[in-house]
């Protein structure tokens, strides 16, 4: 039978290699191509419905495969029953793919196909029929299920790959030699497909493709099940694809989403939008299904013991998969869409008169860290604060500032309300936002950083506000060598990037000047406090053996304190001409180790120079291959390299900035001013 087994395996490979040439000429005739839709993550149009090319050699491996056990006088019906099942599913497909199908028609198709295929299940096996709506479910489920996940070059191929494999293992291990067939077959027909798919633009399998591929995989382990194998072990390697869709189904449903329309919110999606090349997201989704398909192999030993360690094994692997997203968000630098483009050209500046000192303030965000410190720095100096919170905002992290133009254009409600609770105020202070470096892509991330800026700036404008002042993050420049004030912008991370869209939002903005509004926005740098969270943490590195700088250790750091800032805005605020729209906050003269050794107490490792950059640059080579490792590689560079600052404004205007950075890092009140 091994032999049977590896003429149809080589078979199906080489139709699966070959048929493609024929089937692409065949679909663009018949106007089976893709346009790029809301749940897709390509930009171009594609040929849709090359998976004919797997059908095909799924169809010749199962012909092979039955003839040769036929002429054997053996027992085909497992084969029967899984290759019809799975032509049937493929066949589906190609309708929807060719001529659209409602979703009634397919709905209604799936479980009717799942129907068949269960009870041929159980008439074949002698399994309980009390099964057959698991099996008709779990069949008409899992076409949807390899549907849905079929959403970035190379996933689906290398998803028929590894459980087929998987299945020879398993068919192996129990003596099921059906079963290891089967999976042959299905494994080598998408790897004929996968080269196509990965070095050939625009070849998708389509839907002939994913439901052949849900159809053939979900029979295959119902007639195993039936049969009596070890369910964990046979569902183990459809685990991963059933929890990234059960839990993104879940989540959009809960946040009340239209869960029947398209969207981008799978883990691998959402591995993509962080960075993520295509093939890379397909692997790490295909090694969390190997991973937890051979955890369980375990479950194959029968007893309780073994079965409880594999599927605890396996809901561990999922729990770690569907946590990437939130890692990856936190550590990637890999670029999404370049905002500088947007910010290439200056904004430019209305002349406005000299005007008095402003006595009354709306500050935006007043609960927050920096804006209550403000809030306290304000009344102490007398003035008259109003103090607001900000509504809260959701936007779509896939957008340009033109679209939060046209999104802050939609929210004339939250324009008009907060207009009339800033009426008669001279100086409005946006505070607001979040401040979570680490943060993974969110609707609220963007909403709140990105598409609030904008509103506050169009409710100052209706309010008649002399002027805005938007505190952003100099994290929009990224890794430039020395900060500065112009508009290019680098970000690194989904924070970054929130910060660097609401700038681009402002700078695009043209109706400030129409009412004499004055926008500045300032560059806040890394702003500690004694009773904030990522100081502790700087502490605890600096009292740790991993403290260490480039030596000698004299150059600029980043770190600053939030009454220094406070400090800033109050004179940004107040200062009687006008103010260039982007400026930067001041130096407060620390440098790398002073930063380690205020914090620490202690004298961190002077490390060669020549050595850290060498470190430094193979870690960035290193994150070509593996994003995730760009961001500790970069906490890493500040760490030891620090980033030179050039507050250009503030030292024009003989702004002098008070430093209060070293009392926070001895964990101190900061001194008055």
């Amino acid at each position: 039978m091994i032999g049977v087994g590896v003429a149809a395996a080589v078979l199906a490979l080489v139709v699966s290699l070959v048929a493609p040439f024929v089937v692409i000429p065949w679909l663009r005739r018949v106007g089976a191509v893709d346009t790029p839709s809301d749940r897709s993550l390509h930009t171009e149009p594609a040929v849709r419905g090359v998976g004919f090319a797997p059908l095909l050699a799924v169809m010749a491996g199962f012909v092979t495969v039955i003839i040769s056990v036929l002429t054997a006088e053996g027992d085909v019906s497992p084969y029967v029953v899984a290759a019809s099942i799975a032509i049937v599913a493929g066949l589906l497909g190609a309708a929807e793919d060719i001529r659209g199908l409602s979703i009634r028609v397919r709905a209604g198709s799936q479980f009717g196909l799942g129907v068949v295929g269960g009870a041929a299940a159980i008439a074949l096996t002698g399994a309980p029929w009390w099964l057959l709506p698991v099996f008709a479910v779990g069949i008409a489920g899992y076409i949807n299920v390899a549907n849905f996940m079929d959403g970035v070059n190379g996933i689906s191929s290398l998803h028929g790959l590894a459980v087929g494999g998987l299945f020879v293992v398993v068919g192996q291990m129990t003596g099921t030699t059906w079963l290891a067939v089967t999976g042959a077959v299905i494994a080598v027909s998408f790897l004929g497909f996968l080269p196509w798919n990965i070095l050939r633009p625009g070849t998708f399998l389509g839907d002939v493709g994913s439901y052949l591929l849900g159809g053939v995989i979900s029979i295959s382990a119902v007639v195993a099940v039936a049969e009596g194998l070890n369910p964990v072990a046979v569902v183990a390697p459809m685990a991963i694809y059933l929890a990234d869709t059960s839990f993104t189904l879940t989540q959009r449903i809960r946040r009340g989403e239209r869960w029947t329309e398209s969207h981008r919110s799978h883990v691998f999606q959402r591995l993509v939008t962080l960075g993520l090349s295509h093939l890379q997201s397909a692997l790490i989704v295909t090694a969390a299904t190997v991973l937890a398909a051979l955890l369980g192999l375990i479950a194959l030993r029968g007893d309780i013991a073994a079965v409880a360690l594999s599927v605890s094994g396996i809901f561990a692997v999922i729990a770690v998969y569907l946590t990437l997203p939130v890692w990856v968000g936190r550590r990637s630098s890999a670029a999404h869409e370049d905002t500088s483009t947007l910010l290439a050209t200056p904004h430019p500046r209305v002349d406005i008169e000299p005007r008095p000192a402003s006595h009354r303030w709306a500050v935006l965000g007043a609960s927050g860290f920096i804006g209550g410190a403000l809030v306290a720095e304000l009344t102490s100096n007398g003035f008259e604060v109003v103090e607001l919170a900000a509504p809260r905002m959701s936007l779509d992290s896939h957008t340009s500032a033109d679209d939060v133009v046209a999104q802050a254009a939609m929210r004339d409600d939250a324009v008009e309300a907060l207009a009339r609770s800033i009426g008669g105020v001279d100086i409005v202070v946006n505070a607001a936002g979040l401040a979570v470096p680490d943060s993974g892509d969110s609707p609220s991330l963007y909403g709140a950083n990105s598409l609030l800026p904008l509103v506050v700036a169009q409710a100052a404008a209706m309010a008649g506000v002399h002027r805005v002042v938007h505190l952003s993050s100099a994290a929009v420049q990224g890794r430039r060598a020395v900060l500065d004030e112009s508009s290019e912008t680098a970000p690194f991370s989904p924070y970054s990037r929130s910060k660097a869209l609401g700038e681009a939002a402002l700078l695009s903005y043209d109706g400030a000047s129409d009412g004499g509004l004055e926008i500045v926005i300032v560059r806040a740098t890394s702003v500690q406090g004694v009773t904030r969270s990522t100081t502790q943490q700087l502490k605890k590195l600096a009292r740790s053996p991993l403290a260490s700088i480039a030596s000698p250790g004299d150059l600029p750091t980043v770190v600053s304190s939030v009454r220094g800032l406070v400090s800033f805005i109050l004179k940004v605020a107040t200062h009687p001409a006008p103010v260039p729209v982007i400026v930067l906050q001041p130096w407060e003269g620390l440098t790398t180790a002073d930063t380690l050794r205020l914090a620490g107490g202690k004298n961190p490792v002077a490390l060669p120079a020549v050595l850290c950059r060498a470190l430094i640059g193979g870690g960035y080579l290193a994150a070509k291959v593996l994003p995730p490792i760009a961001g500790p590689v970069r906490r890493v560079e500040l760490m030891w390299f620090g980033q030179a600052q050039n507050a250009q404004w503030a030292a024009s205007v003989g702004m002098q900035q008070t430093s209060f950075v070293a009392d926070v890092l001895r964990g101190e009140k900061e001194a008055n001013a």
